[in-house]
């Protein structure tokens, strides 16, 4: 909410008062003023204010909420107002340390609103039990992300209100009531003259520098993770005397662009994965031709689609995997840390049995859909804020379109991006260059990440620590996005950073695990 107009505006109405008033009267006067003027200057100041929680911790846990209210324009702090939920996990005992500070991905996510009208948040993301190490002494702070779930205003354009059952609705939008949609949700932004350009990553930057002051904490700790760990960075970059640690996982540096060589981060991906099934006995014998047995499969389901009756959460849906499909369906399994049943899994659709596809597809339905709906779709205005100014805007766009050729199979998922349709719709300006500059710090830094992780490919992670001089970058070889949540030792390497931020300190446990393929075999041969 706008701040009202400082009230000195109006002094002409007292003239005729002070001409007869005593030199006492107008001390009075000109106290009385100042403190208005003061008292409006607070509005533009950032403040935090506590709200009853909707969150049930379970018992022994606390959690405390507050929304936090920034300027939209720091540099117009009379403007428009952003209000953003945050949540205080409390430590077990009284807290005795900086707390963390959890960033999250996206940039859209939103880990403070249930994903279901009703359900608890915190609850659907575990954050008791994934927090429970770290809350010995320290609090856990969650921020929501402005512009997303949490925030007021919030950009998305998709509103379940307005268009019916949001997950059904979906599935029916056609590409050009897609456009229409955001061409509508843009030109309403315009309207009511919110400023885009306030929704980037520096902004968001600052607002937890804002957070952390309005807590009266000196120091803090950062745990990022995917897009999270680019926010961090720039919390880096923007405040480095406020971070005390930093934990980043599933790296996503400002001097990386995503969008300009994805069909080549797949590729490698895959690349990976053949070489390690050759270095496996079992996946050897099983899967001599690997390259040519997945590069026939994923371009077999263009001339035959892989159907497959998939059971979601609101009832059962048939669905048609063409080769972009398929390949989606392969690189989540590769996202979740389970690269060594692809070769199981597509000699078994070749031979007619998608039980392990359906698993997958289910799963990668039910979280991010994508597989039943007519065309890729992306509704979150945050999102589109941010990566069409900060990636979209620095891409060669031939020299994309060259490597998406050059990949062949490997190609369709950056086929598939919406950025060239969306981007010219959302109409933001480019990133300046110096934001996507490499972040030089000395903070204490742990980069993880997963050698499957095709989202936030390692390369990203080591590049980064190249510029970070106190940092140690960890590579867990059979895992992919986000593995501090996906494996108990990389989620003990967390915890341990944040209470001995020392990169030099030998690891608590092992992070060169390689794909199990006999388990995998096992786990196939016996599905139900």
């Amino acid at each position: 909410m706008p701040s009202q107009a400082p009230m000195w505006h109006n002094t002409s109405m007292m003239g005729p008062w002070l001409g007869r008033a005593s030199w006492g009267d107008l001390a009075i006067v000109v106290l009385a003023l100042a403190g208005t003027v003061l008292a409006g200057t607070a509005l533009a100041t950032p403040r935090l204010e506590r709200e009853r929680c909707v969150f049930k911790p379970p018992r022994g846990d606390r959690v405390e909420c507050f929304v936090l209210t920034v300027p939209e324009n720091r540099e117009q702090p009379e403007g428009r107002e952003v209000r953003l939920k945050a949540a205080v996990l409390k430590a077990k005992r009284t807290a005795s340390a900086e707390p963390m500070f959890y960033l999250s991905g996206g940039p859209g996510d939103a880990p403070l609103i249930a994903s279901t009208p009703g359900a608890d948040a915190l609850s659907e993301g575990d954050w008791w039990n994934e927090t429970a190490s770290i809350r010995r002494r320290r609090d856990v702070v969650i921020l929501s992300q402005r512009g997303a779930g949490g925030s007021t205003p919030n950009l998305d354009c998709f509103d379940p209100r307005t268009y019916g059952s949001a997950k059904v609705r979906r599935r029916e939008v056609t590409e050009q009531q897609e456009r229409d949609i955001l061409v509508r949700c843009r030109s309403g932004l315009d309207r009511k003259k919110i400023d885009l350009t306030m929704y980037s990553t520096p902004a968001l930057a600052d607002d937890v520098a804002d957070l952390a002051s309005t807590m009266s904490l000196a120091k803090i700790n950062l745990y990022g993770v995917s897009y999270g760990t680019r926010w961090g960075l720039e919390v880096m970059r923007r405040h480095p005397d406020l971070v005390r640690a930093a934990v980043l996982d599933g790296v996503y540096p400002p001097q990386v662009n995503g969008e300009q060589n994805e069909a080549e981060v797949v590729r490698r991906a895959f690349e990976q994965l053949y070489a390690d099934c050759n270095a496996d006995v079992l996946c050897r014998e099983r899967h001599p031709g690997l390259r040519q047995t997945v590069e026939g499969a994923i371009l077999a389901a263009d001339q035959k689609p892989v159907e497959i009756a998939l059971q979601l959460d609101d009832g059962p849906q048939p669905v048609r995997l063409d080769s972009a499909k398929f390949l989606m369906v392969l690189l989540h399994m590769m996202r979740e840390s389970e690269a060594a049943l692809i070769p199981e899994a597509v000699i078994g659709a070749l031979h007619g049995d998608t039980r392990l596809l359906k698993l997958f597809a289910e799963d990668l339905e039910n979280s991010d859909g994508g597989l039943l709906e007519q065309n890729a779709q992306q509704f979150d205005g945050l999102y589109n804020s941010i990566e069409c100014r900060e990636t979209w805007g620095a891409v060669d766009r031939a020299a994309r379109r060259r490597a998406i050729e050059a990949r062949g199979v490997y190609g369709l998922s950056a086929r598939a991006s919406k950025s060239p349709t969306f981007c010219p719709i959302w109409r933001v300006a480019p990133a300046p260059a110096a934001e996507r500059q490499p972040v030089k710090s000395a903070v204490p830094t742990l980069l993880l990440s997963g050698m499957y992780d095709w989202l936030t490919p390692p390369a990203w992670g080591r590049e980064a620590a190249r510029h970070l001089s106190s940092s140690r970058h960890v590579l867990f070889r059979s895992l992919g996005h986000g593995v501090a949540v996906q494996d108990p030792c990389a989620g003990r390497l967390r915890d341990s950073f944040i209470e001995d931020p020392d990169p030099k300190r030998a690891l608590a446990c092992r992070p060169d695990t390689p794909l199990n393929f006999t388990a995998a075999y096992e786990r196939a041969r016996n599905l139900p």
